[in-house]
């Protein structure tokens, strides 16, 4: 676990911890806190215009999705268990003035076999560690008719 000497307290009285950094945040989410809710609502509060995340913990209570480019929709799947996600990675945009945060996950259990998709959401089980590099500028996520 990462635990960098003076993490700051967010406000709202939100469990989760954070420090800046010369090149962005360093984040630490709490046992009981959602991921994608969690980070977006930081991004929010820090003003962070769009970037990149990446990050690594535990959880459960995990959807993972797949996205079925014939049909156009998402496949989703729940994972009620405890999981470790060695590799969270995702873009940080905006979708109509809201912070979107566009992650992707590759987690697994105790039978060592690795899930992967798009994180629809999951909450903490044990910490969530996670970095965010920030655009200079504002990005906004379209809607891609040809793609869905």
């Amino acid at each position: 676990m990462i635990y960098p000497t003076s993490l700051l307290k967010v406000p709202k009285e939100k469990n989760m911890q954070f420090r800046k950094t010369q090149n962005g945040f360093i984040v630490r989410l709490i046992k009981g806190e959602e991921v994608i809710s969690s980070l977006s609502s930081f991004v929010e509060d820090q003003k962070i215009l769009g970037g990149f995340v990446f990050g690594l913990g535990a959880f459960k209570d995990a959807t993972l999705g797949y996205f079925d480019s014939a049909k156009k929709e998402y496949v989703k799947n729940f994972f009620k268990e405890d999981m470790e996600f060695g590799s969270l990675t995702g873009s940080i945009s905006y979708v109509e003035g809201k912070p979107f945060v566009h992650a992707h996950v590759v987690a697994g259990g105790p039978d060592a076999k690795a899930y992967f998709g798009h994180l629809f959401s999951a909450t903490i089980s044990a910490t969530g560690e996670f970095f965010i590099i920030p655009s200079e500028i504002k990005i906004e996520r379209k809607a891609d008719l040809q793609t869905g």
